[in-house]
């Protein structure tokens, strides 16, 4: 069942069709963003070097005073 009225896409396209080459790419980019993600296997997830660093230090909050840090 369509989540929208066959209304609601007859806006789109209009809205669409009068769009640069250069808007249709951003919203083409944005429409991926909305597609729920492929489940992949942990075998084709990339390694991640600090997936396990969080929590592994034991010399306090990594970020405290970093606003002063940052902004200074």
């Amino acid at each position: 069942m369509s989540m929208y009225s066959s209304s609601q896409h007859q806006q789109i396209l209009e809205a669409i069709a009068k769009l640069s080459e250069q808007q249709i790419q951003i919203v083409l980019q944005f429409i991926r963003t909305l597609q729920p993600k492929q489940i992949s296997n942990s075998l084709s997830t990339p390694f991640d070097p600090l997936a396990n660093f969080v929590g592994a230090t034991n010399q306090g909050n990594l970020a405290q005073q970093i606003d002063a840090t940052l902004y200074e």
